[in-house]
């Protein structure tokens, strides 16, 4: 026999908050690992930095992609040297580098998607 808390079982709801939660988080991982990232990004022109941005899915689903170097659906043109200067080494200056994404998302990845996933869920669920 069911006890009188599952008469105001509200799962949809619960459902729709935690997906926003989870979205927002993601967003905000995201923002932060772009921001250390650009720190990071060789420079020459800026044109590889600013090209940096966070698409979240059109979907509404908690995924996000940080891409550097344009192309289609970023809102810039191609920088064509953008995976290159990613993979391999090069005499960068002023603390710039290789690996500028994947080293900021192993970096913050997990613990900063943790602490924004206890912001967002603890702030909907109080």
């Amino acid at each position: 026999m069911a006890g009188p808390g599952w008469k105001n079982w509200r799962g949809e709801e619960l459902k729709i908050m935690v997906s926003g939660a989870a979205r927002e988080a993601v967003h905000k991982t995201c923002e932060i690992i772009l921001e250390a990232a650009q720190q990071e990004v060789p420079l020459d022109e800026n044109t590889l930095m600013t090209s940096g941005i966070v698409l979240m899915a059109p979907d509404r689903s908690a995924e996000g992609l940080i891409t550097f170097g344009g192309g289609v659906g970023t809102g810039h043109s191609i920088v064509p040297y953008a995976v290159r200067w990613h993979e391999n080494s090069a005499n960068f200056q002023h603390g710039r580098k290789r690996f500028y994404l994947k080293d900021p998302v192993n970096r913050l990845g997990a613990s900063t998607l943790r602490n924004a996933l206890e912001q967002e869920l603890g702030g909907r669920l109080r």
